[in-house]
């Protein structure tokens, strides 16, 4: 009899130990989905790994961890309308959850959908007022909008909270930038550079400010910056040549200007301002063969113009200028 006491209670025993096993918290239950689901992301079962991050974001609905992981995956899988419905069920879920607010924002921002965007984005300052976060969102949201004061007021609002954020700088020094109040928005664009340097965006921003006010030579200096950090950004190559062209800098306008006609292929406006560049920097030349081979490309770069531009007459008078003169000059076409 005793022993069959024994038995039924270390049956009983074995039988509840799973459920001391499983008796870990709501937030490492959430973080076991989602390291299962970053090992899934790894190993591309995309579908698997955003069913394991929405248990995680259920429950753990503030972790930014998780939404993120959530978001990114949605997005790099193309899914991102399947992500705002999701997303739509999830903060009738948690209604008063400022992150589901937060991220359903992200992700209509990602679609263009700028008004639900912004309505989310206000929900969730209203759920976490001392959150910056959903404040700089909603300040990019307006300033796309074209609602300049409301943009303003986001922004500062995120400032007063987190002065030290790059972006917040930027967005001020752009609604500056707007109102052409140049010493307030190069101050922003200062700081946000300050912050931040690999701010490639503020750096042109910045430069547009120095020409404004005339200080080309600063405004140079960053373009320069922003081509050593990505040699493809035509728009600063572009004006870096256009200034080099402008102060008599010959040589380095056509370095600048036939780099950029690598890139801008079909812009007659580039190839017009190679050939005039290279005409420039011939006529300063004294040795006749560096000229002469000036002048030949000068040719073809007009002669690029007017195979992009058959109607560009300047163009045209450039070739007759330049053309031997046993050679009659392009027909139009």
């Amino acid at each position: 009899m005793r022993f069959h006491r024994w038995t039924i209670l270390i049956s009983i025993f074995f039988l509840s130990w799973p459920a001391f096993l499983s008796s870990a918290t709501p937030e490492e239950t959430a973080k076991s989905y989602f390291e299962e689901g970053v090992d899934l992301n790894n190993q591309r079962r995309f579908d698997e790994a955003i069913d394991k991050l929405t248990k995680a974001v259920r429950l753990s609905p503030e972790n930014a961890r998780y939404h993120q992981a959530l978001f990114t995956t949605y997005l790099a899988t193309r899914q991102g309308l399947k992500a705002i419905e999701v997303y739509k069920g999830l903060t009738r879920e948690f209604p008063d959850s400022p992150a589901m607010h937060y991220w359903l924002g992200r992700l209509y921002l990602q679609s263009q959908s700028f008004d639900d965007a912004a309505q989310e984005f206000l929900q969730a300052t209203r759920l976490a007022p001392k959150d910056e976060h959903a404040w700089i969102s909603l300040g990019h949201v307006y300033y796309r909008q074209g609602k300049d004061e409301e943009a303003m007021k986001a922004y500062q609002e995120a400032n007063q909270l987190s002065p030290k954020v790059a972006v917040v700088h930027a967005g001020i020094g752009n609604l500056y930038l707007k109102k052409k109040d140049y010493p307030k928005a190069e101050k922003e664009f200062e700081e946000a550079l300050r912050i931040d340097p690999s701010l490639t965006e503020v750096r042109y921003n910045i430069s547009i400010v120095y020409v404004k006010k005339g200080e080309i030579s600063k405004a140079m200096k960053q373009w320069q910056a922003i081509l050593e950090d990505d040699p493809n950004e035509s728009d600063a190559r572009e004006q870096l040549a256009r200034a080099y062209f402008q102060r008599k800098q010959y040589a380095d306008a056509v370095k600048e200007y036939s780099t950029l006609s690598l890139v801008r292929q079909e812009s007659p406006a580039v190839f017009m301002a190679l050939g005039e560049s290279q005409i420039m920097l011939a006529e300063t030349l004294e040795d006749t063969d560096n000229k002469k081979k000036l002048k030949d490309s000068a040719v073809q770069s007009f002669q690029r113009v007017l195979e992009l531009d058959p109607k560009n007459e300047q163009a045209r008078r450039y070739l007759d200028r330049l053309k031997p003169k046993d050679q009659p000059a392009p027909s139009p076409k």
